[in-house]
Parts: structure tokens; C-alpha cells; sequence
């Protein structure tokens, strides 16, 4: 017997697809080269440019939060209100975990922002990482490349006029 169309699926498995791209998409974005400066070089990972990895994780982003909007307001809205209406008032007497979640993400922005550790030398790794890709290139004399530069090929590097 097939089964109806049931949103609640329908949002969840949204929401499963929507992170693991988000995941995905953060990851390569971390560890891809900069893209930025004279000698740049176009990547492809997956058959996508930095730029294209950029606007999935955009878009998969929205989508995420879209989802998770309706998974708690539609789909679980009367479960999320009665949680909060019997947790309100014993939250008010113990406010604990909202105090230090608080400020734990109060510091994570803080920290992040002034480059503070642990957060600098989770993005120093990051952009060393990303340099990695960089170390092999070197400048030519004729200084940033001209219109039409690095051409794409495949899931590899390349440089015009350089065999792919």
C-alpha cells in the first residue's frame, strides 16, 4: 500500500540534506585556496569554483534555516510551546544552561572577532591550509593574469596554456 505525501518526512529529510550540504560546502570553503591576490588560480572541487562552493553554502543555508523554521513551527510547534510553557517557569527559577549558553556564545563572538585563541588559531589553521594550495604557484613576470586567466578543467587546477 503506498503511503501519503507526509510533510513531517518531507522536513526532516530537508533538514538532513540541507546540513550535510552545508557541512560539505563549509569544509571546502575552509580548506580551499583563497582565490584572491595576483597569481590567483581558479579551483574546481567536485567540479565546482570557490565562488560556486560560496553561493551553495548560501543557499543551503537558507534552506536549512527555512526548514528548521517550519520543523519547529509547523510541524512541532505545539510540542515546542508546551515545552517552553512548563519550562518557562522552572527556567525562571533555575536559569543555569540559558545564563551560560548565553555567554558562551556572548564569548565565541567576542573571541572570534578579536582573534583571540582558540577561535585564531582555528581560522590560522584554516588559511594555512588554504596556503598549502598556494605553495607551488609562483608569479609571473608579467604580473596578475589578464582576462580570460586560469581556465577550468575538469576537478583539477590549471593555468592557461598549461596542459590539464
Amino acid at each position: 500500500m503506498k503511503k501519503s505525501f507526509t510533510w513531517r518526512v518531507f522536513i526532516s529529510f530537508g533538514l538532513f540534506i540541507s546540513f550535510f550540504m552545508l557541512l560539505i560546502s563549509g569544509v571546502i570553503l575552509y580548506i580551499g585556496p583563497s582565490g584572491r591576490g595576483p597569481g590567483a588560480i581558479v579551483w574546481l572541487i567536485i567540479g565546482l569554483t570557490k565562488p560556486e562552493w560560496q553561493n551553495q553554502h548560501i543557499i543551503f543555508g537558507f534552506t536549512f534555516s527555512l526548514f528548521a523554521l517550519f520543523h519547529l513551527f509547523m510541524i512541532n510547534w505545539k510540542a515546542f510551546f508546551s515545552y517552553l510553557k512548563s519550562k518557562t517557569k522552572e527556567g525562571l527559577e533555575r536559569p543555569a544552561e540559558l545564563f551560560v549558553i548565553s555567554v558562551l556564545c556572548v564569548i565565541f563572538g567576542i573571541g572570534t572577532y578579536y582573534k583571540i585563541q582558540p577561535f585564531s588559531g582555528i581560522l590560522e589553521f584554516g588559511k594555512s591550509v588554504s596556503k598549502l594550495w598556494d605553495g607551488n604557484k609562483a608569479q609571473k613576470p608579467g604580473g596578475p593574469q589578464q582576462p580570460g586567466g586560469p581556465q577550468r578543467s575538469g576537478d583539477a587546477l590549471q593555468e592557461p596554456g598549461k596542459p590539464g
